[in-house]
This record gives structure tokens, C-alpha cells and sequence, in this order.
């Protein structure tokens, strides 16, 4: 496993490695998925210290499907990701697609410090 360069990170989902310590991601490109990640599956308001942090996708999935909400999703996402990721990755591009009952989210974007473009799929069903 390969250091990161600013600092020691715990992996998401939380989980205890072989060595019987938290376990850490392997780079900082891992690192800067899992809190994309995160910040898609974390609703607004579920974390009691940063209530405003997350973009609240998980909800969306039982919402009727619309441009309209499709428009807010993709804002609220964009918005979470400059306000909470700024300083961690630049934000390419973000899609948000509803296909039957399938809510899609792509997300391009690139780790701080380089120039390559990581993309990240997020699919849902309210099923």
C-alpha cells in the first residue's frame, strides 16, 4: 500500500485491515473517490456536525421523475462537490440521467495537483 501524500486517510466503508488497524485507501485517487462517494450518498442533514454536507441522491431514486428535479440534483451535486471537494479535485463535468427507474450520476472529474480526468458511475432504483 502506497503512502498518500498529505497524510494518512481511513478507507470507506470504514473496515479494520489484515494488520488489525483501519484500514487506509491505497492512493489518493482512491481516497478522493470514496469522498465522492460520499458526498453522492450522504443526504443533507444526516450528518449531525456538518448538516449541510451531501448531495442527497439516495432520496431521489422515490421523487417522480422530471427535468426539474433532474436540474436540482444536478446543482445540488455540482454545488456539494466545489463547496466540499474544491480544495481535493476539480470538477469536469456532472450528468445527472433518470432512465425508467434507474437514476444515473457520472461524474468526471480530476484529482488536485494533476491532469487525470477520473470518471465515477453512480446507478440506483428506487426498488
Amino acid at each position: 500500500m502506497s503512502s498518500n501524500p498529505d497524510g494518512r486517510h481511513l478507507a470507506f466503508p470504514f473496515r479494520i485491515g489484515a494488520d488489525g488497524r483501519t484500514a487506509t485507501p491505497a492512493s489518493l485517487a482512491n481516497h478522493v473517490r470514496d469522498e465522492v462517494l460520499q458526498l453522492i450518498l450522504t443526504s443533507p442533514g444526516e450528518r449531525p456536525f456538518v448538516p449541510d454536507f451531501g448531495g442527497g441522491a439516495r432520496k431521489i431514486v422515490f421523487e417522480p421523475t422530471s427535468d426539474v428535479l433532474r436540474g436540482m440534483l444536478q446543482a445540488r451535486l455540482t454545488q456539494a462537490f466545489k463547496k466540499w471537494l474544491n480544495t481535493r479535485a476539480t470538477l469536469e463535468n456532472l450528468q445527472v440521467n433518470f432512465l425508467g427507474e434507474l437514476v444515473e450520476i457520472t461524474v468526471q472529474y480530476s484529482v488536485a495537483g494533476t491532469t487525470d480526468s477520473q470518471v465515477l458511475k453512480f446507478q440506483r432504483t428506487g426498488s
